[in-house]
């Protein structure tokens, strides 16, 4: 990629994340040698950037402090929609790919939230309906997704789940094992514990700056296993999936 230079955009973005750094209000000195810059190079900026409300300039000290309006705004789209948005293509290329339905989910609460999917281009497909709620024990996704938690945090989960309390001691070590076994290869392969006649391929899917963990899985009907497009080239594409969703979202 080229490297474009903007000279005041890059003022105006230092200011901003030198000031989101202090707790306290800062003058115009301490946020030029806080930028590596000097005090009469980012006046101008600091002017600008007020007049936008991005900033706010004590009437009586005259130091610098972020507003409220870079919140407002990063919280104008919910971060559901804007993975929706990011994950829209990838995902039916992934659906033309391998002829099947995949479906993301997210850790929502206690329970597997689903919150996109893409339908199989074949003439029979598996539909998951958005916002559909499903237990993290019982699911493919609720596996993978609790692979990506502290084992603490698994067993917090867990132990809201009746099922999984149901569980004799071995068989709950059997499951936790199971678990830890997908955080170690970063994917599963299993037949659906909730839809019979189903193999799921699920993989980590997950957003820590904002706190969103889950799942990019991919649902076969056992009868449409093929050749030509096996289990393991199909999950080898719901990993560059799930770096094209990245990518969309500007994460690196």
């Amino acid at each position: 990629m080229p490297n474009y230079n903007s000279p005041a955009l890059d003022k105006g973005l230092d200011i901003l994340e030198y000031l989101s750094l202090n707790s306290t209000p800062q003058s115009q000195t301490e946020i030029a040698i806080g930028s590596d810059r000097k005090p009469n190079e980012i006046y101008r900026m600091l002017i600008c950037l007020e007049e936008r409300g991005y900033i706010m300039r004590n009437k009586i000290s005259g130091k610098f402090s972020l507003s409220l309006k870079l919140y407002h705004l990063s919280h104008q789209h919910s971060s559901v929609n804007s993975i929706k948005e990011a994950a829209l293509y990838p995902m039916q290329a992934l659906s033309e790919f391998s002829k099947q339905s995949c479906h993301l989910s997210i850790l929502y609460k206690n329970k597997v939230l689903i919150i996109a999917q893409s339908l199989s281009t074949g003439p029979i497909s598996l539909s998951i309906q958005d916002g559909s709620l499903f237990p993290l024990y019982k699911t493919t996704s609720g596996r993978v997704i609790l692979s990506q938690l502290m084992e603490k945090e698994r067993l917090i989960y867990l132990k809201k789940d009746q099922h999984f309390n149901q569980l004799s001691e071995k068989n709950g070590k059997i499951y936790l094992t199971e678990v830890n076994n997908i955080s170690k290869s970063g994917s599963i392969i299993l037949n659906s514990e909730t839809t019979h006649g189903v193999t799921d391929i699920a993989i980590p899917f997950g957003v820590k700056k904002i706190n969103i963990v889950g799942s990019l899985t991919v649902t076969i009907l056992s009868s449409q296993i093929s050749e030509t497009v096996t289990l393991q080239k199909i999950l080898s594409k719901s990993k560059v999936t799930v770096e094209n969703i990245y990518k969309n979202m500007g994460i690196n």
